[in-house]
């Protein structure tokens, strides 16, 4: 009858064995369909090798078709197909079950356990659990370990490879990466860091004393081969195990070959065991209703796959435990002997059901005379051709439901009525938790308490104010364009902050140094594009810092600060800094600073008793310098600018002898109300008749009246001029009135240093091409970064994008004044030399910076001679004409000659060109 069989008939007798082995009683551990009364046996499910020809090597293969299609999901399982070789000859086998080297034969068998728990392990069959194979994973590990028994240090190197090995293990479930871990734990108490350095030690130390469950270090102390308690420490083991199967090593292992492999084949069970182990604490072991099955196809002598069979046979008689797997091998001998063959003639595969249950009264005797064939179950598949896919299904296998206590929808319910419960009972705690959560991210920027920069950042109002390493958070609508580039800038400065704290870790003797850009940020245009323009001066000057790796090269962190957009939150930013000192002496200074406001010039005097020196890049204010003795400023003060601007108006506008100065009557702008109070006592000096025109700037609710004026600014008498002492989106406002009152005629307009980002801007610039102005600039920037200096050409490295085309991003010179501001910590880092660097050492080198010692800078040459600010600062005067990009017309004070612009001094500069 059995050679008559079909290829579908074979498929459907194979399908309907698996069917009762696969499947798991409710209760016990024995496949589902064979009650122990029946079986009158031993608990256990054989090793069931199917004998067949080449005819039918595709049988395994239709076999995995109908694990994969059963009903209603997929039977784990894993197939392993070896590859073909010559068989092997006849001659006896060795203790491994193949005539080769005992140690190739152990190599073998790893490779082909791990394969197969990799699979099993897999995601696609982890419909009812997924399976771990952590035992296995510690032996194989251990096993592949090089270590040297001789040497004393030994035990000392292997303990140290399974502690990282443990912390690696431990890492991968985390829920948070381990550096943003560590960067949260260093604002935390110090016993809570302590607790958190020493627990994972002791519980690693526990492990390996075995006195933690269910851990495999206990394990693999009290599994039966190898005699683990010799020498009668985890280490001491483990030594033993090291350089048992490593590959290609022509070096036998230690220890007997035949117990290695029965310790892996043990530990791999063992595995798979726990998965199914049932338990009140392990409702997934419930959900599990299927056995897995691994498939060997091809298996031989000289491949390992009758040594793993053996072995598996063995250890079961060794341990007597139930392991719950199905193990189907394909081969055209049977296994594992191919001598004793004769006695172990195959069961045709149609009587598979009955061989089974002969098999299962035979076991128990079988087993205990520990016969090495005992589990096996050897089935004739009659010379038929099966190909996979080519079968047509006809037997399906079933799985039968989960209880239904276990599934996780009823889970899912439970767990909604235990938290309903719980709520119900405490609903005001459980309330005042989440409120204060929420509270907590609100107040700290949006960032989760274990944010190190959740500590140092706070919402006030629509400002995200104080000191922080990453990213600065914006609130507010603002451009997405406009947003992008200043948030580049941003993480740019990041990125290159690591590198800085890299090369420090490398290098720990260069100087090195923390300094903190802080500014009035927010998501206005003009913040945005100022604040964009000054980061990636910084940025620069960074770059250029961390390409030199020279020993005395100057390392400089730069952290980003805010005090709001009016600069009203400062004394907020200099408490933090204060707090941050305590904790990181790296900090020596303040750069840039924004706005020339009241609330500026408290910042600058709270960060002065903080101790920190301020370097500011654009701020003009006369008596800014009042507020501290560690303050310093790279731009020139409003003075000097009222006193070119003087001079130029009188050579380039000869028939001008009026001025309109129209400015800001807001009190607590300092910059436009001094810069008014200098341009008034300047031209009154030179003989010019003087009026003001005071506007009201756009504040909360009220927008500026600005456009009022330029209105009526059509009506200035011929002989006059008009200068603008303002802000950028006044003068925008300025603009659109004077062009729809006068734009085929508008007057001649001049306009203070802080216009400069107006004119920077090419599609503000566009609005009214038919208006020329002049105004007034602290540094000359470049169309596309194209000029022959050292920070436009960084510019063109590091800000590829931003410099592409006819791109702006330095045109309104606040770039360069970012960078000579950080030029001058740098400068003074250098000087130092081996002294320590600190606020004070800082400040006192740069105050030094003077005379014989000025510096030569982006924004012209930097002489503290009369103190805080630069002496006879260089000043330009340019003109937009047409909507096109500004030209220089005019310029005092020292600068470095430039191809691309004539910044030759005029003639008629205060003090004799200077």
């Amino acid at each position: 009858m059995t050679e008559r069989l079909s290829s579908v008939e074979v498929i459907d007798e194979l399908v309907k064995l698996l069917q009762d082995l696969t499947e798991r009683p409710r209760f016990g551990e024995l496949p589902g369909r064979r009650s122990g009364a029946r079986a009158g046996g031993d608990r256990g499910i054989p090793l069931v090798c199917l004998v067949r020809g080449p005819e039918s090597a595709g049988l395994l293969g239709a076999l995995r078709a109908h694990l994969r299609g059963a009903h209603p999901g997929r039977v784990p399982h894993a197939l392993h197909r070896f590859e073909d070789a010559a068989e092997a000859s006849d001659a006896p086998a060795g203790p491994g079950g193949s005539g080769g080297s005992e140690a190739r034969t152990l190599e073998a068998v790893g490779a082909i356990l791990v394969s197969v728990a990799r699979e099993l392990s897999s995601g696609v069959n982890g419909r009812y659990g997924r399976h771990e194979f952590r035992r296995l994973e510690l032996v194989y590990w251990l096993m592949n370990q090089r270590v040297d028994g001789a040497d004393p240090e030994s035990a000392a190197t292997l303990l140290t490879r399974l502690r990282e090995r443990d912390l690696r293990r431990r890492s991968g479930d985390d829920l948070m990466p381990r550096d943003v871990l560590d960067s949260a734990t260093e604002t935390a108490p110090w016993w809570v860091r302590l607790v958190l350095r020493l627990v994972p030690s002791f519980l690693f130390r526990a492990k390996l004393r075995g006195v933690v469950p269910g851990s495999e270090y206990r394990w693999l102390l009290r599994q039966p081969y190898l005699a683990p308690h010799d020498p009668g420490t985890f280490i001491g083991f483990a030594e033993r195990l090291t350089s048992g199967l490593l590959p290609g090593r022509s070096a036998e292992p230690r220890e007997d070959t035949g117990q290695l492999a029965k310790l892996l084949v043990n530990a791999f069970l063992e595995d798979v065991r726990r998965a199914y182990r049932r338990s009140l604490w392990r409702i997934r072991s419930a959900r599990r209703t299927v056995y897995p099955v691994v498939l060997l196809d091809g298996i031989r002598r000289d491949n390992g796959g009758y040594a793993v069979l053996k072995l598996i046979n063995d250890v079961r008689n060794d341990t007597g435990a139930f392991d719950p797997l199905v193990i189907i091998s394909g081969s055209e001998k049977v296994p594992p002997d191919a001598e004793n063959a004769a006695e172990r003639e195959p069961v045709p595969v149609d009587q598979a059901s009955h061989a089974y249950e002969t098999w299962a009264r035979k076991l128990a005797t079988d087993s205990r005379a520990r016969r090495p064939t005992a589990w096996f179950l050897p089935l004739r598949v009659p010379p038929v051709p099966i190909v996979p896919g080519e079968v047509p299904p006809t037997a399906t296998l079933s799985v039968r439901p989960a209880p239904v206590w276990s599934r996780t929808s009823v889970l899912a319910v439970f767990a909604v009525l235990l938290l309903t419960a719980v709520g119900a009972v405490g609903y005001r705690q459980v309330s005042g938790i989440v409120a204060e959560n929420d509270g907590w991210r609100y107040r700290h920027c949006g960032l989760e308490r274990d944010n190190p920069d959740a500590h140092t950042l706070e919402r006030l109002g629509d400002d995200c104010v104080g000191v922080t390493t990453g990213l600065l958070p914006l609130f507010g609508t603002g451009d997405p364009a406009d947003l992008a580039r200043f948030d580049k800038a941003q993480q740019r400065l990041v990125d290159q902050n690591r590198e800085v704290l890299e090369a420090h870790e490398r290098d720990p003797e260069r100087p090195y140094a923390t300094v903190v850009y802080v500014s009035a940020m927010s998501t206005a245009r003009d913040a945005l594009a100022s604040n964009t323009a000054r980061l990636m001066g910084v940025a620069a000057r960074q770059a250029q810092l961390l390409e030199r790796t020279g020993p005395d090269e100057p390392l400089v962190r730069v952290l980003f600060g805010n005090a709001g957009a009016n600069m009203q939150h400062g004394e907020v930013v200099a408490r933090t800094l204060g707090s941050m000192l305590e904790r990181d002496k790296s900090i020596v200074g303040v750069l840039g600073m924004a706005l020339s406001r009241r609330t500026t010039r408290e910042t600058i005097t709270k960060l002065g008793e903080v101790g920190l020196p301020v370097v500011a890049a654009t701020l003009s204010d006369d008596h800014m310098r009042t507020a501290s003795r560690m303050y310093f400023q790279v731009s020139p003060n409003n003075d000097r600018q009222a006193r070119v601007v003087a001079r130029y108006v009188r050579f380039a506008y000869p028939d001008k002898r009026g001025v309109v100065v129209v400015h800001s009557n807001d009190e607590e702008d300092s910059y436009a109300s001094n810069l008014r109070e200098d341009l008034v006592l300047r031209f009154t000096e030179q003989g010019d008749r003087v009026r003001e025109e005071p506007y009201r700037p756009a504040t909360g609710n009220e927008g500026s009246d600005a456009r009022r004026l330029g209105q009526q600014l059509c009506g200035v008498a011929e002989d006059e001029v008009v200068f603008f002492a303002g802000r950028p989106a006044d003068f925008g406002k300025l603009m659109d009135g004077v062009s729809a009152g006068c734009k085929d005629r508008p007057p001649v307009l001049l306009a203070g240093d802080d216009i400069a980002r107006y004119a920077a801007d090419r599609t503000l610039r566009n609005q009214h091409p038919e208006i020329p102005y002049d105004y007034v600039s602290f540094a000359v920037g470049s169309p596309g970064c194209v000029a022959a200096t050292a920070m436009h050409q960084t510019l063109r490295a590091v800000f590829e994008e931003e410099c592409a085309g006819d791109a702006n991003p330095s045109l309104d010179g606040h770039a360069a004044l970012t960078y000579d501001a950080l030029y001058l910590f740098v400068h003074a880092m250098t000087k130092l030399g081996p002294i320590p660097v600190s606020p004070g050492h800082v400040w006192k080198e740069i105050g030094d910076i003077r005379g014989d010692q000025a510096l030569s800078g982006e924004s012209g040459v930097l002489d503290f001679e009369d103190g805080q600010v630069p002496t006879e600062k260089f000043i330009a005067v340019l003109r937009v004409a047409d909507g096109a990009p500004p030209l220089v017309v005019a310029s005092c004070g020292r600068y470095s000659e430039r191809k691309d612009v004539d910044v030759r001094r005029a003639g008629w500069c205060p003090d004799g060109g200077r």
